[in-house]
């Protein structure tokens, strides 16, 4: 068994997928395992990742149709490590990001999902940190996803035990399905932790994202903090009114007479502000440790 499972889905990535795969093969600690699943990729992609898996052992290419979801879980499935970690197919590595993940996963058990900063690159893009207001222990973590949907993203390091353990897998939420995820196990009370630095570098490719996927992720977006809200709401069972006032603010927005950003905003204040929380509290240990 290795210690981490890096889990790749890839389709049409010529451009960037040695350089991402080379990210992880230079990374300082080495005891992974490197997941590739190209799903129907019809330009050099398979043939530049098979020049590097027929190397490298670590590295395990597989073929498998055209479905991206499908693709993850069957990556999800074959992994052997102790701990997962996802990468898009043109992000790259901080050399020393397994390591640090790693090392924060194994000092405190009790973390189930470790992210970290995150330095946006691409071409005709600014360089810029990602998320550097946000450090150390997440407190309702589940409360926080209602506004952030991008504050625990690809760059982070799972607990493989707890995946297993309640039976998640990616869902077909498109193109926000690691959100969907995290906010599965931020709802089954998983403890979350933000390195503060950046180990991974983003790639934003605006020229390759069409009118409609904007649309379908902002969509899928919705629907989770919909799903996030109602959660919230029915576990909080001593507050039946919660639930009244969810659905009246969201056929308000159907009307057009408050935006859904300002529904989002409005009802995380209310969360917070009263105390109203998940139901989650983080042990006495993290706060002596953090």
């Amino acid at each position: 068994m290795c210690k981490i499972s890096v889990i790749i889905a890839v389709n049409n990535a010529e451009d960037y997928i040695a350089e991402s795969i080379e990210s992880v093969l230079n990374q300082s600690f080495k005891d992974f395992e490197l997941i590739i699943i190209d799903y129907g990729s019809t330009d050099n992609t398979f043939s530049i990742i098979h020049s590097y898996s027929y190397k490298d052992k670590r590295i395990h290419l597989i073929e498998n149709g055209s479905d991206y979801i499908q693709s993850l879980n069957l990556g999800l499935k074959l992994s052997k490590g102790k701990y997962i970690v996802r990468m898009n197919s043109d992000d790259l590595m901080h050399i020393d990001k397994l390591k640090l993940n790693h090392s924060t996963m194994e000092e405190f058990p009790e973390i189930t999902v470790c992210s970290s900063w995150v330095t946006i690159i691409g071409e005709r893009i600014n360089r810029r940190i990602y998320d550097e207001n946000i450090s150390g222990l997440i407190q309702l973590p589940l409360i926080q996803m209602i506004l952030n949907d991008t504050t625990f993203n690809v760059s982070s390091i799972i607990r493989k035990s707890f995946i297993t353990e309640h039976h998640l897998f990616y869902k077909e939420y498109t193109h926000a399905e690691d959100y969907k995820l995290l906010a599965e196990i931020a709802n089954l009370n998983g403890t979350f932790y933000m390195e503060s630095q950046p180990l991974l570098y983003g790639r934003i490719n605006d020229t390759k994202i069409s009118r409609k996927q904007r649309l379908e992720k902002l969509q899928a977006i919705s629907k989770i903090k919909k799903e996030i809200l109602y959660s919230l709401c029915n576990k909080n069972e001593a507050y039946p009114a919660l639930v009244s006032l969810c659905n009246a603010y969201f056929e308000l927005a159907h009307q057009e007479l408050v935006s859904e950003d300002e529904v989002y905003k409005i009802l995380h204040s209310l969360f917070l502000n009263n105390k109203i929380k998940q139901i989650v509290t983080a042990k006495e240990f993290f706060d002596e440790a953090f």
